[in-house]
């Protein structure tokens, strides 16, 4: 091998490797919110359709009423296929009763979404790694 071929494979392999980190977050980004909008509690579907992710703080509302959350999935997929780690990234959810339905304010959620799925953190993290 000489110094050309290997300075040419060390120049893939960072490559490869600085990608991994954002491939990632992407990953985390998309199970997270998939596993909040499950959790969140459903009457007309409208908790479920208001998670936002974004680079700064998120003051979105969405007048959908999804049950199944979809138009929190979608933004989290088109937010996921362009976020870049290194940086801080939010999650929120405006409806001004999200806090209640956090601490215990429907049976279907007593013991929260979002905290349950803080817990899980590292494990959601290692899954994706794993799985890349």
């Amino acid at each position: 091998m000489n110094g050309q071929s290997f300075a040419l494979d060390l120049q893939r392999f960072a490559r490869k490797a600085s990608a991994v980190p954002d491939q990632i977050l992407r990953k985390v980004v998309f199970d997270i919110t998939r596993e909040i909008v499950q959790k969140t509690p459903v009457d007309t579907g409208h908790a479920r359709s208001n998670w936002f992710w974004g680079v700064q703080v998120v003051s979105d509302e969405d007048a959908t009423m999804s049950k199944s959350g979809a138009p929190s999935l979608t933004r989290a997929t088109s937010f996921a296929s362009t976020v870049r780690s290194g940086g801080v990234v939010y999650l929120a959810n405006n409806l001004p009763y999200i806090l209640p339905l956090e601490f215990g304010s429907s049976q279907q959620a007593p013991a929260g979404m979002v905290r349950i799925t803080v817990a899980r953190w590292q494990s959601i993290v290692d899954r994706a790694a794993r799985k890349l």
